[in-house]
């Protein structure tokens, strides 16, 4: 195709299709990466409980090089309705429920992009091992928890196991309703329903960035660890899973009684000696 120059001298017109390309082209690995990514996270949350990538089997297989051993759309298949596939006469299908002692996968109701995504994920774990697949700890659901990392999430809200990183515990500026004898701070908002509120898709890089203008400065150096994320995020989901009326207010009496028999030790041990008799021991 040429367009009509000026003076009447046809000149070709720009071609821009390579440029396009090309820019595809560089695109498509990080639209990779990103895919594998999700996939990761989704992995995380609907399959790990019973599958491994690279770990040897579970409840389920090892899922590690499942897109080499099995064609692509059988895959598609067993995830959608794996009953359906057994019930079929599938061999394949057969022998997977005699190996793993009849345990029958439910159904997986996948759109398009989050089956494309778990198998770039799957891809890229045969490819390269190691860490590819070992998708991050802070991705797993906070209300598949166990009671003992929901326990292990308190702890570390509460200062009573240290943060890895050295970061100040969050009871220092947060609440939670219950949590103490009086209770959490006040200089940030209270946390018992944050879980609630955000939901897994909002608190999951809440936790990760931490970058309010006053975690920033806390947490800049100090970042938490995948495993104290999960955690913290598994007693926040706890949490707003109470029922029960939360306390009006702090237990000031309580600690009034305290601070008066703190107070009246300490005077003790003050002005004790000034008050014996020099003339007994």
């Amino acid at each position: 195709m040429r367009t009509q120059a000026q003076g009447g001298r046809p000149r070709p017109a720009r071609r821009f299709v390579p440029v396009i390309q090309l820019l595809a082209m560089l695109a498509a690995p990080a639209a990779l990466a990103q895919g594998a990514q999700q996939g990761a996270q989704l992995f995380t949350q609907r399959c790990a409980s019973c599958h491994t990538a690279g770990e040897g089997d579970r409840v389920g297989p090892d899922l590690r090089g499942v897109l080499d051993r099995r064609d692509e759309a059988w895959v598609t298949r067993f995830i959608q309705s794996p009953g359906a596939l057994i019930d079929s006469g599938d061999p394949v299908a057969s022998e997977l429920l005699k190996k793993f002692n009849g345990i029958r996968m439910p159904d997986q109701s996948l759109n398009d992009t989050e089956r494309a995504n778990l198998f770039a994920f799957f891809r890229e774990c045969t490819a390269k091992g190691g860490s590819a697949c070992k998708p991050s700890a802070a991705a797993k659901m906070g209300t598949d928890a166990t009671p003992e990392e929901v326990a292990l999430g308190r702890r570390l809200f509460e200062g009573g196991e240290p943060l890895a990183n050295g970061g100040p515990a969050c009871i220092g500026c947060h609440d939670v309703r219950g949590i103490g004898v009086a209770g959490g701070g006040t200089l940030g908002p209270n946390l018992t329903f944050t879980f609630a509120k955000q939901g897994e898709r909002g608190i999951r890089p809440l936790l990760a960035k931490l970058d309010t203008p006053l975690m920033r400065e806390l947490y800049a150096k100090a970042p938490l660890t995948e495993e104290e994320q999960y955690a913290v995020k598994a007693y926040l989901a706890d949490a707003s899973r109470d029922g029960s009326k939360p306390r009006k207010d702090k237990d000031f009496f309580f600690l009034g009684v305290v601070g008066l028999l703190a107070a009246l030790g300490f005077i003790g041990i003050v002005w004790g000696p000034r008050g014996k008799d020099p003339h007994h021991p």
